[in-house]
């Protein structure tokens, strides 16, 4: 008699709160360290908690979200130049190169078929293919407004300011674009499943 084979054990998810401070975290103390200290010690220190944010999230999910890990790569590019250069417009520019990037993967996955956004928050929204399109879109016009106002801000206004900026503006920009996606997430909303076993 054959054995029927084990399914694989599911994948373990982090919890939301869990996950947003592995991403927003860093940041947070990188802007403490900032007022403490200056730009190179903090921009170290950025470094090597996106390092352990990223060796965390293996340790419990076994991989490295997409989002962590362009952003854990991005900072080691950038923070390294900083600090060999002692230059700090590179950790300043880092956040309109990432965000110019991640809008243009967006766009580059629509052409080709591919929905990354969809694989990145499929946990969080379950909607249509029309929906997350939708979004995809919408998600990468908002991430090239981000790239511009981190430039504009870097450039125009002090260390301090564009800190600031970084910790506490792009956030609440952050949570009022997906609070204006609920309307599309309501109408492209799929069916819950019903219970299984009902006649």
């Amino acid at each position: 008699m054959s054995e029927t084979p084990a399914s694989p054990a599911p994948r373990r998810r982090m919890k939301p709160l869990l996950r947003h401070g592995l991403e927003f975290g860093p940041v947070i103390i990188f802007f403490i360290v900032l007022q403490l200290t200056d730009v190179f010690i903090a921009t170290g220190v950025l470094m090597g908690l996106m390092t352990a944010a990223a060796a965390i999230a293996w340790a419990i999910e076994g991989r490295v979200s997409g989002l962590i890990l362009f952003g854990l790569v991005t900072v080691l590019a950038f923070g390294t130049l900083t600090l060999v250069l002692h230059d700090e417009e590179f950790i300043k520019i880092r956040p309109s190169i990432y965000f110019t990037t991640l809008a243009g993967v967006l766009v580059v996955g629509l052409a080709i078929g591919r929905l990354f956004l969809q694989s990145l928050f499929e946990y969080a929204f379950k909607i249509d293919h029309a929906g997350w399109r939708k979004l995809t879109w919408r998600m990468a016009g908002f991430f090239v407004v981000l790239a511009i106002a981190n430039y504009f801000v870097s450039q125009n206004f002090s260390l301090e300011t564009w800190a600031s900026y970084k910790v506490f503006a792009v956030p609440v920009m952050m949570v009022a674009f997906m609070m204006a996606q609920t309307p599309l997430l309501m109408k492209h909303a799929l069916p819950e499943e019903g219970p299984t076993g009902e006649a």
